[in-house]
Formats: structure tokens, C-alpha cells, sequence
């Protein structure tokens, strides 16, 4: 009894496991990231350019259906803003004029690409 018990309820939590690995939100992408790997990911710029939303296909734990990076209007440099992720805070995305887009987790370079489509 124990031991059917026990296999219902292990089963019981891989299922809901699978549930939070669902497929992603979708988002209304107005700009485009063409990332240095060759891997595009769509965006959606507010428009008032202080948002950008992504969907998150990382599937981390912990982590929501989306992503939302918060302009810095402190942080101005030049011709580059900057963003950080509103659920990780040290996850940062830097932007330039030249459409060089920068992206750093805890102070590293993660990835660095190129906006594609500018919408602001």
C-alpha cells in the first residue's frame, strides 16, 4: 500500500514538472535580435522604448514565461542605454545607435549581436 502510495505520488510530481516546462508565452515582437550564434530572437519594444519584453525559452527554474529588461536612465554612455532584467537584476542588455547589442550576466559578456529590426 506504502509503495503504490509512493509511485502515485512521484508520479504526481513529474507531471507537474512537465507542466512548467510548457511552451513559452507569445509575444507581439516589433525588433529583432540577430544574435552572434546565428539565433534570432524576437522582441517587443514599448513605445516609449523604456521596456523590452522577450519570451524566455530557457525553461529555467525559477524563471517566468517572460522576460523583461527595464531601461536605466541613469545609466546612459554615449550613444548606448542601458537595460536590466527585472527578475534577475545583475542580467543586463546593453544597446548602442549602431544597433550593437550587448548582453552580461553579472558583469560577463553572455552574448553580443545586433538589432535587426529597430522599432524606437
Amino acid at each position: 500500500m506504502v509503495k503504490v502510495s509512493l509511485i502515485s505520488f512521484l508520479t504526481s510530481i513529474l507531471l507537474m514538472g512537465c507542466a512548467f516546462t510548457a511552451e513559452p508565452v507569445r509575444i507581439s515582437a516589433n525588433g529583432m535580435i540577430k544574435w552572434s550564434d546565428g539565433r534570432k530572437e524576437g522582441m517587443h519594444v514599448s513605445s516609449t522604448g523604456s521596456t523590452l519584453t522577450f519570451a524566455n525559452y530557457s525553461n529555467a527554474i525559477g524563471e517566468g514565461p517572460i522576460r523583461i529588461f527595464a531601461r536605466i536612465d541613469s545609466a546612459r554612455n554615449d550613444d548606448c542605454e542601458y537595460f536590466y532584467d527585472e527578475t534577475v537584476i545583475k542580467r543586463r542588455l546593453k544597446i548602442c545607435a549602431t544597433g550593437e547589442v550587448t548582453l552580461f550576466n553579472h558583469g560577463k559578456v553572455v552574448k553580443v549581436g545586433h538589432i535587426v529590426k529597430p522599432s524606437y
